[in-house]
């Protein structure tokens, strides 16, 4: 099967159908990817990492990395943090509604939907000027595997927890697996989130403890419901510090706490190991993190840790490499699996196998991904310097970022362009292009190393917004609408004595390529 084939139905009006490629599926594993005359480590190939592992390539960015081995480019990506200045929204306090007039209610709610937006616009910033750093993209992939939503049941999750989430995902995303879920399980937007928060001994809530083995870690059919009742009650008695007029623990506002009056100190069997009862004595929030949370995620690690392997990389393969795995695929993620066992569930290792295999690199993976509306967006940003609503565009195409449709995440996959989404994706596009003035086409045009050859500009300017090799013929209609007509070797003189001109038919041509099926992939 051709992983683009579905794009065709929207190319019949296009200059030119999606590129195919020639493999139907990719042979290949695990072992290292090298590079040869067949498949050099060029332009193209380095925008196939930087559009998996980053919101969309800058030219710097691939010129930074052809220069490296395919092994050193993936070392410097995963190896290198993303440390933003925080929002100014971070420690916005205020009270709970708790007896407030009708119109001091509405003011607060008023607040908690402006620090999300300024949440969700400084997101979108901290995306855009990230450097060659896989941080960001890790963080994208765990706020849809450990979902939060900012609204849910007409209630807020406030930006300020939401804040505190993303950061954990961004300096731990590619760390000790078993570490971010025990620390995501005491997270306080999670907390809020799935009514952690309200969970108490004689009146557990499940859904926490139902969430943690069915989506987190190791899928359906791997737990029973008596292991979901269990971990409920492993897992009462934690609090979350939000509002001003409301107790505050040593550790601060926004933070979690235990209230031990809440917790279930009587004995619980999970998965076949046991928990003894506590005393007053042992019920302090100190042992209890330790002495049950903590065991609570060792235990699935430890009675399921095939499961949770495997769980966990067809994830990230779904993600990373391609949405719809096939039965040949199967092998690359088990030995994802293996990796991710042999290395005590570090995230790293299964990412710096992956990102340098040959798998990865195979032309049926080059080109297969739908863009999400966050890389569509972003990317525009990056690769077009796009201004003004992002938020609202995305949105519009279908993600909502932090405010997921539900705890199972975004669908994905082709439910990514549909009629309703396709035009706004191309109206984006179109505004974007049609707002570049003629002094930014042209920085645009002059930042390509050979941009007075119109034939390697066109080249460089195909592997940036798109990510397959141009086709002899699509080549040579955006070299023809770039010298509309005049001889090739005449576009180095219409750029310097005619710069107007060069930069028309440039904005011409990227909105040429805007409309093609591909400029939708990644």
């Amino acid at each position: 099967m051709d992983r683009r084939s579905f794009l065709t139905t929207w190319a019949h009006n296009r200059i030119a159908r999606p590129e195919t490629a020639t493999a139907v599926r990719p042979l290949s594993g695990l072992e290292p990817f090298v590079p040869s005359t067949a498949q050099p480590w060029d332009a193209i190939r380095v925008g196939h990492l930087l559009r998996r592992i980053t919101f969309l390539p800058r030219w710097s960015d691939i010129d930074a990395l052809m220069k490296l081995t395919p092994g050193e480019a993936v070392d410097k990506l995963l190896d290198t943090p993303n440390e933003p200045t925080p929002p100014a929204m971070v420690d916005h306090a205020t009270e709970s509604l708790e007896g407030l007039t009708p119109d001091l209610e509405s003011q607060i709610r008023g607040q908690w939907i402006a620090d999300a937006g300024a949440l969700r616009n400084w997101s979108i910033g901290v995306m855009r000027d990230a450097g060659l750093t896989a941080a960001e993209k890790m963080a994208a992939f765990w706020s849809g595997h450990f979902t939060s939503e900012f609204e849910v049941d007409l209630e807020f999750v406030i930006g300020p927890l939401l804040y505190r989430q993303n950061k954990l995902f961004r300096d731990t995303g590619l760390g000790d697996f078993k570490a971010l879920t025990f620390n995501i399980t005491l997270d306080g937007a999670m907390l809020v989130y799935l009514g952690g928060d309200l969970n108490r001994a004689g009146a557990p809530n499940e859904n926490y403890g139902r969430e943690l083995l069915e989506l987190f870690t190791t899928g359906i059919g791997h737990y029973t419901e008596g292991d979901v009742k269990e971990a409920a009650r492993i897992l009462t008695g934690w609090r979350v510090s939000q509002f001003t007029d409301q107790f505050i623990p040593p550790s601060g506002l926004f933070s979690s706490y235990f209230e031990a009056k809440n917790h279930d100190t009587n004995a619980k069997q999970f998965m076949g190991t046991s928990f003894p009862a506590r005393d007053s004595t042992t019920n302090t929030e100190h042992i209890v993190r330790q002495e049950e949370i903590a065991k609570l995620i060792d235990t699935i690690f430890q009675k399921r840790p095939r499961e949770v392997a495997r769980f966990i990389c067809r994830k990230l393969y779904t993600f990373f490499v391609y949405s719809n795995p096939a039965k040949s695929d199967a092998a690359v993620i088990e030995a994802m699996a293996d990796i991710f066992v042999a290395n005590n569930f570090n995230i790293k290792p299964v990412m710096a196998a992956l990102l340098k295999s040959a798998h990865f690199y195979d032309n049926a993976n080059i080109g297969a991904q739908i863009k999400t509306p966050m890389e569509f967006e972003v990317g525009l940003a990056r690769q077009l310097g796009a201004t003004g609503n992002l938020y609202g565009e995305m949105r519009a195409m279908g993600q909502d970022l932090f405010d997921p449709p539900n705890v199972s995440g975004w669908p994905g996959y082709r439910d990514w362009v549909t009629t309703t989404t396709y035009p706004v994706r191309a109206d984006a596009a179109r505004r974007v292009i049609s707002a570049m003035g003629e002094a930014a086409v042209l920085t645009f045009i002059k930042q390509f190393p050979q941009y007075d050859d119109v034939n390697e500009l066109v080249k460089s300017l195909g592997a940036l917004l798109l990510p397959r090799p141009l086709s002899a013929g699509r080549k040579g209609i955006f070299v023809k609408k770039l010298v509309g007509g005049a001889p090739d070797y005449e576009w180095a003189g219409i750029v310097e004595n005619s710069p107007s001109t060069a930069a028309r038919n440039m904005k011409d041509l990227l909105q040429t390529i805007a409309e093609l099926p591909d400029f939708q992939l990644c």
